[in-house]
């Protein structure tokens, strides 16, 4: 297909794509310095190493000299710099494409491969949102950046190995379809645009917010799709046989991924906000445990750069409040991964207040504070306003929002609150939102724990103010004193001269924060001095620091009790509960039944699937293998009817968009046949990468049963098909 080209437009979109690779390539030095000096692979392989950083040199100096002369070259001649530019961008991708092929066939799959590996799709995605006015280079791009990678793995790896390749592929091929996709939006755009304004003021014009809109909308839907396959894949693969540090990997990927998918959210809420469509679903849930949640998600991600993540939640919060959970914890979401960004030093502290404004109301006041750069006046000034959209802005400039603050404002707007944010340069910032909220009180406190302590004296040591503060709010609230320390050798002074003097201290809470081997130093003093034996001692530290042999020895040896960080009120208490003494009671959940009865039932139960994406239905097999039950797949909507004309089956999983027949009109002709011969109805649930609004009810419309966004999660496919599957299946045969 051809179009009408726009020299104006191509201007700005080819300085852009040249602007935006800078921060690739520069990204390329640091990554290749990490892994061949600090990765150790310059001292095993020191001639290779100094070769392929001398290529890397010169490609990136190439590239950095086309930017610098590209108003003298692009003026000379835009189609040659246009080839010189896709010169650089395939010298740089079979450069990137050699490296991780070379370390996997010299080194193995281990971290450097890996760390390469990430830095290629994260410059190969990058590439998927610069340059949409060319293809074939970018084509060539993903070509010249996998190709090598796939070769090797297949002919020299392992299984696991082949796994990788098989990611690594499927992905590939999602980005070379996308990369078409967004070749035909771009040129449909702009000669859409070009034939309105020739078409007179009779024909409506399209503003620059509708194309962005249409755009962003559209690419939030479609990464959905690949999304399912590579989260559903990760799921199948984590159940796998991997090592630890194949476990550690899966982890990383499986967060990097839930990100990805929150930045997916935020795009869709983006275009949402922009056109009024915002929509709250209100209901009363546990506010704290939601936190909890997000601060076992994100405290790791704070530890590994170095930075604290601590909280403090007032005790007087209800057990319940009745609010939008989702958004809510979007808001909170976006405002840790903006903090964790922009520090690089010093603690994350989330303070939370509720204030009581009559009978069955309140008040909630949340604030995220970190000790980064802060902001200046100015950016402070512009921080919650969208100049994206402004007439005049330069679209490529690096100084506008990002999606994550637009977000927080439009869903605080919409609850009826308000956002803000304080900030110190050099000192740190402070975002804040408060929103109105129904509350249901339910004030009851552990009873067991506060006879259990009865007025106990804790003291802790090593903490961050923000912890401090936690565990005095936790601990006040079950009748308990807490003091902090100044030092580890201060704690251990105070506890000694408080056994001369008889005023011991019940409770230690020992916090690796501040000098890790003090305070393992201060618990071996604590756990061998006979004289200190009624102290009952905690010792607090990161997920990784718990597998750590020192502490795992005083684990085996004298029963620690070890309090992973973040704290919260759930883990005080469950480790306050272990070390009093008090039997824990753990919640019966809703989990898969596993018996061999409920298994050889549920795979006697006739399933279809209908998917017309291979990646998704091998994801969707492996969901439906793992709980039990066997699925036959089917392609396209017409081969699903004529299947189901002939076969009976007891529920359909049908994607909505696909080629020819789409999911909605397949639905509809199902049900008029089951009128006309009057059969029972089968179950059909939809599963789609459309979450816009009125899809669902266009699919309860068409006559589906049910809804499944993607990506699918296995506990919500379980959920679905416990709900529609009857008591028994249709057919007693078991399944071919």
């Amino acid at each position: 297909m051809t179009y009408k080209k726009d020299r104006k437009v191509l201007r700005k979109v080819d300085y852009g794509a040249a602007k935006n690779s800078l921060m690739g390539v520069l990204a390329a030095l640091l990554v290749y310095a990490l892994v061949f000096a600090w990765g150790q692979v310059y001292q095993s392989y020191e001639l290779e190493a100094l070769i392929g950083g001398g290529a890397v040199l010169a490609v990136t100096a190439y590239r950095l000299w086309l930017f610098a002369r590209f108003d003298a070259l692009y003026g000379a001649g835009p189609a040659r710099w246009r080839r010189l530019f896709g010169v650089g961008l395939s010298l740089h991708a079979l450069l990137w494409g050699l490296i991780p092929a070379w370390l996997a066939w010299r080194v193995g799959t281990g971290f450097n491969f890996f760390a390469i590996l990430l830095y290629n799709v994260g410059v190969t995605t990058a590439l998927g949102s610069s340059w949409m006015a060319g293809l074939r280079v970018r084509q060539a791009y993903i070509l010249l950046m996998f190709l090598p990678t796939l070769l090797v793995l297949f002919v020299t790896g392992a299984l696991h190995d082949w796994v990788i390749a098989i990611l690594i592929g499927s992905y590939a091929f999602y980005l070379f379809r996308l990369y078409r996709g967004q070749y035909e939006t771009f040129w449909h755009a702009v000669t859409r645009e070009r034939r309105n304004k020739s078409e007179g003021p009779s024909q409506p014009v399209r503003t620059n917010t509708e194309i962005q809109l249409s755009l962003v909308y559209r690419l939030a839907h479609e990464l959905r799709t690949p999304m399912n396959s590579l989260m559903g894949m990760m799921s199948l693969l984590e159940d796998t046989r991997l090592n630890d540090e194949q476990k550690d990997y899966m982890q990383v990927a499986g967060r990097s991924g839930k990100l990805l998918l929150t930045l997916i959210d935020d795009v869709l809420d983006y275009s949402r906000i922009l056109s009024g469509r915002v929509t709250l679903n209100s209901e009363f849930f546990d506010f704290r445990n939601a936190i909890e949640q997000a601060l076992e998600a994100f405290g790791p991600m704070a530890q590994t750069s170095g930075l604290e993540l601590t909280c403090v939640i007032d005790r007087m919060l209800p057990k319940r409040i009745r609010g939008d959970r989702e958004r809510l914890m979007q808001i909170l979401n976006n405002l840790f991964s903006n903090a964790i960004k922009f520090s690089d030093r010093g603690e994350i502290r989330l303070d939370v207040d509720f204030t009581v404004e009559g009978e069955s109301g309140g008040v909630l006041r949340v604030r995220v504070s970190d000790q980064g750069s802060g902001m200046d006046p100015e950016t402070l000034r512009h921080l919650f306003l969208d100049r994206f959209i402004e007439d005049g802005q330069d679209v490529y400039s690096s100084h506008h929002t990002g999606f994550g603050l637009l977000v927080c404002k439009g869903l605080v707007d919409a609850m009826g609150g308000h956002i803000g944010a304080e900030s110190v340069p050099g000192e740190g910032s402070t975002f804040w939102f408060t929103v109105p909220v129904q509350m249901q009180p339910d004030m009851r406190e552990a009873q067991s724990l506060i006879r259990a302590l009865d007025g106990a004296q804790a003291v802790v040591v090593g903490s961050a103010a923000g912890t401090v503060a936690c565990l005095q709010e936790e601990l006040e609230a079950l009748d308990c004193q807490c003091s902090s320390a100044e030092g580890y050798d201060h704690a251990l002074q105070a506890l000694r001269a408080g056994h001369r003097e008889h005023t011991d201290f019940d409770l230690l809470f020992v916090d690796t924060c501040s000098r890790p081997e003090l305070a393992l130093n201060l618990c071996r003093n604590v756990l061998e001095d006979p004289l200190l034996r009624p102290v009952r001692l905690v010792l607090m530290a990161t997920i990784e620091e718990r597998g750590l042999p020192a502490i795992q020895k005083m684990v085996d040896q004298h029963d620690l009790v070890v309090l992973v960080r973040p704290a919260h009120r759930s883990s005080i208490r469950l480790a306050l509960s272990r070390i009093m003494g008090l039997q824990r009671h753990v919640p019966v959940g809703d989990a898969p039944l596993q018996t061999p009865e409920e298994r050889q039932r549920r795979k006697r139960f006739r399933l279809m699937l209908v998917e017309d994406n291979e990646v998704n239905q091998l994801v969707t097999r492996g969901m439906m293998s793992k709980l039990g039950y066997q699925v036959k797949t089917v392609s396209n909507g017409e081969t699903a009817l004529a299947l189901l004309e002939q076969e009976p089956f007891d529920l359909v999983l049908m994607d909505c968009m696909m080629p020819e027949m789409d999911g909605f009109e397949a639905t509809r002709q199902l049900r008029e046949l089951e009128k006309s011969r009057g059969t029972e109805r089968i179950p059909v649930v939809a599963i789609t990468a459309n979450t816009a609004e009125g899809v669902q009810a266009r699919c309860l419309a068409a006559g589906m049963d049910d809804f499944l966004a993607k990506p699918v999660h296995l506990d919500a496919l379980e959920t679905v098909l416990r709900r529609w599957l009857p008591e028994q299946p249709s057919n007693n045969e078991e399944q071919e």
